[in-house]
């Protein structure tokens, strides 16, 4: 049987990934097969050809051909028959070009049936032919990341690489018909939720939930909230992590606006694990009930295990955690509340010091210490942390149930800083990027857990091991049994040390279930180790099809998009930052620090914006130099001279301030003064510049200055490389300076 049947091989030309062939038998037999070509989308260039019987599947084919084609050589043409059998065009200069197609007998096949002569015309840079659609497809092909391009960088770059002017308004509509086409159209998305849901069913990978808004039911339903919780998610939680969730809201940046709220868990490597996540219309009490009351019947309830969440003061997030106290244990984010803090009583290293020191304080004795030296400072703020709940901030009031001792929500900020890029996206284009990335992170960290080879997982391992340095103060003391006394060898400082209940007295082993320093001098006694932790990535992120293959729903009404008001201004893509929230890595803000002014030593302004110097200057100016301009006041002295410092008039006050203010200098000389520097009050001439050799002489001459009837006196002093030191003295009124 086998000898009969043989190995036969297969002719490659064959094998062809065409359904389609270029061979067409015609029904009066008149023409021959193979004759006419038919065209491909792919062959279009500048120097294609339209050959004549080239055939076309839709009008609509040919004529955006002949579009692109003309574009590309830049010229124009027009259509001057067009309907649903032929189509005619010709050269707008008329040139002699001209092109025509019409449908072929009863069949939908359309062929080139005349094409006279070529463009005989010059090139169009301004070509009208140039439709938003083909601006949109070549965006498509030719530009990775459309979404950064501005609009006059897509006109730039279309100009440059095909010497064709377009408008604004054509690149503006070409640019939201590329990313419509890359990412997805919002309106089609939200009428597709339903058959992206029904492929997560199919394939029974998670818990989905659509809310729809439909106040009467005359009117279309639309978008209320959406609710997804992947099953790898679920399981890899309820399996390895501790009952620690952190919860938050973000913006997304759409053009229906909206919140992400994200629910993200703690692996035993320390980092965020993604759990479950809600897109809505709105952050408020309402919604943050529906996502923890879904999360909830998620992970199975407060009735079989408690839960510990963290949180800033969301709105209506609080509201909500005090109606279902039973069972959930809340904590609030110190970052948030400590800006409430400085926002009412300032900022300062001592007092931050201190709020932090109480809220880190392990055990009661510590808290109380460190908030008795806050109310000798500021009472005021000691009173407003006392009001706050010790269980919902402070170290030594929480619970050891969830092994956390975290106080910073920094595990949904992280996750919400991850998903920045997709967070401008369509709803179901934006799931989808959330799905793929935890599926790789997953896979990633799942290979990375298998080939690691210690007990401790590396972030817990970096903490027992600073602790395992600083334990060498801790002398341990044996007193029974499992128990220790340890002492600190220099401040005296005692801590009771049980193994067997994995406890200290100063609470840090039972909050976070890596020993302390004080309990790894107890362990180098007995020789024992820390815990062991497991993975957590062992469940897999189950992959679906694309939309091609979705199941249709039926039955189910068209989803309409949620009605969003745009707000006024230009919508912000940036997070707000705090008030002391620095913008560079590399350099320090000078926004809200006290300035302070280098020339009166005042604090709230600096040189450029002080007033008293600038009516110093304007008195100046008016009773000295009149109407002059300053550069010709303050000019520097010429170097043949011998001066290096800038050059100052020299004017009487009272009655000869008139007539300096109508004489005009023709320069500023330089007047060296020896032994005759005494008969300077006598006879000096305003509007000089005076140099002297030494302090001596300069401080002489003041003192003959205090006899004239002038106000004040300004000395200047300077040292030039080239020159001796000189001192340069001038008076005038200044009757209006303090500083003087």
């Amino acid at each position: 049987m086998d000898d009969e049947v043989g190995e036969h091989e297969i002719n490659e030309e064959y094998i062809s990934d065409e359904l389609d062939s270029d061979l067409e038998s015609d029904e009066d037999g008149s023409l021959k097969r193979g004759k006419f070509k038919k065209f491909r989308q792919d062959d279009m260039n500048k120097d294609f050809k339209f050959s004549l019987g080239m055939k076309f599947c839709l009008f609509k084919e040919f004529k955006n051909a002949l579009m692109e084609h003309s574009v590309l050589n830049g010229k124009e043409i027009k259509f001057v028959k067009n309907d649903l059998t032929r189509v005619r065009a010709e050269c707008k200069k008329k040139c002699g070009f001209v092109i025509m197609a019409s449908k072929v007998g009863g069949k939908e096949t359309f062929r080139v049936k005349t094409s006279i002569g070529r463009h005989r015309c010059g090139r169009v840079f301004g070509n009208k032919s140039a439709s938003v659609n083909w601006i949109a497809q070549v965006l498509i092909d030719r530009f990775v990341n459309v979404a950064s391009m501005t609009v006059n960088q897509i006109i730039d770059d279309i100009k440059k690489s095909f010497s064709v002017e377009i408008t604004a308004w054509k690149a503006g509509k070409a640019k939201q018909i590329a990313l419509d086409s890359l990412v997805g159209d919002g309106d089609r998305q939200y009428a597709r939720l339903y058959d992206y849901v029904g492929e997560f069913l199919r394939v029974k990978c998670g818990t989905f939930k659509i809310k729809v808004n439909q106040p009467q039911p005359s009117l279309p339903p639309r978008f209320g909230s959406y609710y997804m919780c992947l099953e790898g998610c679920k399981h890899g939680f309820l399996g390895s992590c501790r009952p620690f969730i952190g919860v938050d809201g973000c913006h997304l940046k759409t053009t229906y606006g909206g919140q992400l709220l994200v629910a993200v868990g703690r692996d035993p490597n320390d980092q965020y694990f993604p759990l479950a996540f809600a897109v809505v219309e709105n952050e408020c009490k309402e919604t943050w009930r529906w996502f923890l009351s879904q999360l909830l019947d998620d992970i199975g309830g407060t009735e079989c295990q408690r839960w510990v969440f963290i949180s800033d003061q969301q709105k209506g997030l609080m509201i909500v955690f005090d109606d279902m106290m039973d069972g959930v244990e809340h904590r609030l984010c110190l970052r948030h509340l400590y800006n409430n803090f400085k926002k009412r009583f300032g900022g300062g290293v001592l007092i931050r010091n201190l709020m932090m020191g109480a809220i880190k304080a392990t055990y009661e004795k510590e808290w109380e210490k460190k908030m008795g030296e806050l109310k000798a400072i500021n009472i005021d703020a000691y009173n407003w942390l006392l009001g706050i709940p010790t269980k919902s901030l402070c170290k030594h009031a929480f619970s050891t149930y969830c092994r956390c001792d975290v106080l910073i929500n920094k595990l949904s900020e992280s996750f919400n800083s991850t998903i920045l890029l997709a967070r401008d996206k369509p709803i179901i284009t934006m799931m989808e990027w959330i799905r793929t990335y935890i599926m790789k992170r997953f896979a990633t960290l799942r290979e990375k857990a298998m080939t690691y080879l210690g007990v401790v997982m590396p972030r817990p391992r970096k903490r027992l091991d600073k602790e395992i340095e600083k334990s060498g103060n801790w002398i341990p003391t044996w007193a029974w049994a499992e128990k220790f006394e340890v002492t600190h060898e220099f401040t005296m400082d005692k801590f009771v040390v049980d193994l067997s209940n994995n406890s200290c007295s100063c609470y840090s082993w039972d909050l976070i279930g890596i020993p302390c320093r004080h309990a790894i001098a107890a362990i180098s006694y007995k020789v024992q180790n820390p815990e062991d932790y497991v993975t957590c990535y062992a469940p897999e992120i189950v992959p679906i099809n694309g939309q091609q293959m979705w199941p249709t729903s039926e039955n189910i009404p068209l989803l309409l998009p949620p009605i969003y008001k745009t707000p006024l201004g230009r919508p912000k893509k940036l997070r707000r930052r705090e008030a002391d929230e620095p913008v560079s890595h590399t350099k320090l803000s000078k926004k809200h620090a006290i300035m302070k002014c280098s020339s009166f030593k005042e604090f709230g302004h600096n040189v450029r914006s002080c007033r008293r110097k600038k009516s110093t200057r304007g008195t100046s100016s008016a009773g000295g130099s009149g109407s002059r301009p300053r550069s010709e006041v303050e000019a520097p002295p010429s170097t043949s001279q011998g001066a290096a410092a800038e050059a100052t008039s020299i004017t009487h006050s009272g009655a000869s301030r008139g007539q300096a203010a109508g004489r005009t200098t023709s320069g500023l000389g330089a007047h060296h003064l020896g032994s005759q520097a005494t008969s300077l009050s006598s006879s000096f001439d305003p509007g000089q510049l005076y140099h002297f050799p030494n302090t001596d002489q300069l401080l002489h001459v003041c003192l003959e200055f205090q006899k004239l009837p002038l106000h004040a006196i300004r000395i200047f002093a300077f040292k030039n490389n080239n020159v001796s030191p000189q001192q340069h003295i001038l008076y005038g009124n200044y009757e209006d300076d303090p500083q003087l």
